[in-house]
């Protein structure tokens, strides 16, 4: 038990360390800009992809430069926040601190980080208009190619997931999927076996009044 709770703090540690100094960062250079978006939105430098924290949005400066790829960066992280995914990110956190000796529920987190990424995009190119999914996926592209942060113990909303799902997202993008519903169903089976594998070592007691009857 003590060796649990000591990856408990480790993680716990790592997961506090990882968001309050990236948010300080955020803090420190960026500045505020006129765009029409329902979120505050700030420009900030050295930021590897726009992103979502605590309801404000975070662009970078060629991201500002580029009225089309704005436009695509406000869609998506605005969906980010309609399906409030900082408050999941935070539960996945949790999810993570108190089994992070399991690797199915790590495996469970990424995949319910790539399953939101998946529905943002479907979600944003619903308000930007068919018209626009291909230049979308260019812009996808285009942000995932400039680098992008892959911090599973960050909570902030990311446009970019790395370069090893750019492939199924933007094949995605050109099918024009309907739902995301098998990949949900994917997720919810791996946190029901991730919790299944954690309870199944839990010792039975047995009474010694009932021995020998």
């Amino acid at each position: 038990r003590s060796v649990w709770y000591c990856g408990m703090a480790v993680t716990a540690g790592a997961f506090i360390l990882s968001n309050f100094s990236f948010y300080m960062r955020l803090r420190r250079t960026r500045r505020a800009i006129d765009a029409d978006c329902r979120l505050p939105v700030y420009a900030a430098e050295g930021l590897p992809s726009p992103c979502m924290l605590l309801g404000k949005v975070y662009i970078t400066c060629e991201t500002q430069n580029d009225p089309a790829s704005l436009r695509h960066v406000l869609a998506h992280e605005c969906a980010h926040f309609r399906h409030l995914d900082g408050l999941w990110s935070a539960l996945r956190c949790t999810c993570l601190i108190l089994h992070w000796y399991n690797p199915l529920v790590w495996w469970a987190a990424a995949l319910s980080k790539r399953d939101g990424e998946l529905a943002c995009d479907e979600d944003a190119i619903k308000a930007l208009g068919e018209s626009e999914r291909i230049s979308y996926g260019r812009t996808l592209i285009g942000l995932t190619a400039a680098g992008g942060t892959k911090n599973i113990l960050r909570c902030a909303t990311t446009m970019t997931g790395g370069k090893n799902s750019l492939k199924e997202r933007i094949t995605l993008i050109a099918k024009r999927p309907k739902h995301i519903f098998l990949a949900a169903v994917a997720v919810i089976l791996v946190c029901v076996l991730a919790a299944g594998c954690s309870f199944s070592g839990v010792k039975k007691t047995v009474n010694p009044d009932l021995v020998g009857q």
